[in-house]
């Protein structure tokens, strides 16, 4: 999740307090997960031959939304943004939603050689479904696309016209699938998000390739 933290609304600000001092039980977990990792990546790029479409990329960015995002994790913290892949003849694209200030804001596709640039850590994970639903997971995404979805800095599940980017592929793999595949697992001042790690933290995920391989369950 990309956003100019100048135009950062007073709730992200109360994001950034909460990922310092709000749940330092969950911090301390998460800490221990990513030791479960190789400390030098086994794998510098995606290998495009397992790719699928409907498959989930997720990327570890270092900005400050960047890790706002991954603290905000309602389980492991290690992953900042996600986007829906896309296999277009010969090319691959990631349709996401991210806010990149004046360049593009909302739900885009982008080739996956721009959106992995200078991640050092992700990884592919892909859902239990058939070939059926990930293609309406494909379809749907693209109408979106289509849509001038902005992205929705109010972070707020309840309206269609703005999504961040979790949002966006929790309502595109639920309403393609017709049941809850991802479950919006976080609650916050009487609210209810959907994290990065609720994308994949379930049990319909599997991993199929990352950056670095885990060294024990």
């Amino acid at each position: 999740m990309k956003k100019n933290y100048l135009y950062a609304s007073s709730f992200i600000i109360i994001f950034i307090l909460y990922s310092a001092f709000g749940d330092r039980e969950i911090s301390k977990k998460s800490f221990r997960n990513n030791h479960l990792y190789e400390k030098k990546p086994s794998q510098q790029f995606p290998n495009t031959d397992l790719l699928e479409n409907g498959d989930i990329l997720f990327r570890r960015g270092y900005g400050v939304d960047s890790t706002v995002a991954m603290n905000f994790s309602e389980g492991e913290k290690r992953y900042s943004h996600a986007g829906i892949v896309y296999i277009e003849k010969d090319k691959i694209y990631i349709i996401h939603s991210e806010d990149e200030d004046d360049k593009r804001n909302g739900v885009f596709k982008e080739e996956l050689n721009t959106f992995i640039d200078d991640s050092p850590i992700w990884a592919v994970y892909r859902f239990n479904m058939s070939d059926k639903v990930k293609e309406t997971i494909i379809t749907q995404a693209l109408i979106l696309e289509t849509q001038n979805i902005l992205f929705d800095n109010d972070f707020n599940l309840d309206e269609d016209k703005k999504m961040y980017c979790s949002e966006f592929i929790y309502k595109v793999v639920n309403r393609s699938a017709n049941e809850e595949i991802i479950h919006a697992g976080k609650r916050f001042m009487s609210r209810t998000f959907v994290t990065i790690s609720n994308l994949y933290e379930n049990k319909y995920s599997k991993l199929v390739q990352s950056s670095h391989k885990k060294i024990k369950e």
